[in-house]
């Protein structure tokens, strides 16, 4: 269960394409959460769209504490909030803030579900995503910088210069 004092971040499940309606009753209820959302460009057929669409579908974040947990399980289009063994399960403040550095730095970046092992845990220490941490996987002969939210198995993958990263 979420703490009863201490804030914190925790993945709630949504209905599907829910995200943007629950960040807006959250927004009224004054629930702090976190919609990770990117732009890209959706073709139609007679027509090109700029949108913005949920990094990771069907999730929110939320920060809250156990007076804050019915309230958010109670809102419409909230299905769950994600537990295991039948508690719910705290996403590390630093996950959250890499998602955030991630989506304002502008780079190019893929999603996915985590398929990889955990590797090398580094820090990037150069250039615009520079306090960015993470792991370091190998595909198809390229290094890329792993970003997992652990808790929901799922990777944020940015290519990365191998200099730019050190070893924690």
């Amino acid at each position: 269960m979420p703490s009863s004092t201490h804030a914190l971040w925790y993945a709630a499940y949504t209905k599907s394409r829910a995200e943007k309606a629950v960040a807006r009753e959250f927004e009224k209820q004054h629930i702090h959460y976190y919609l990770p959302l990117y732009k890209t460009i959706r073709q139609w057929s007679d027509r090109k769209k700029k949108v913005e669409l949920p990094l990771i579908r069907s999730y929110i974040f939320v920060r809250i504490t156990l007076k804050e947990y019915l309230k958010v399980l109670e809102t419409t289009g909230v299905v769950k909030i994600v537990c295991f063994s039948g508690k719910p399960v705290p996403i590390p403040e630093w996950q959250i803030d890499n998602l955030k550095l991630l989506l304002g730095a502008g780079v190019p970046f893929t999603t996915g579900m985590c398929k990889y092992r955990p590797g090398e845990e580094v820090v990037v220490d150069k250039g615009q995503l520079s306090g960015l941490r993470g792991t370091i996987v190998k595909v198809k002969g390229k290094h890329k910088l792993v970003i997992s939210i652990s808790a929901l198995s799922y990777n944020v993958t940015v290519e990365i210069n191998p200099a730019f990263v050190e070893g924690v």
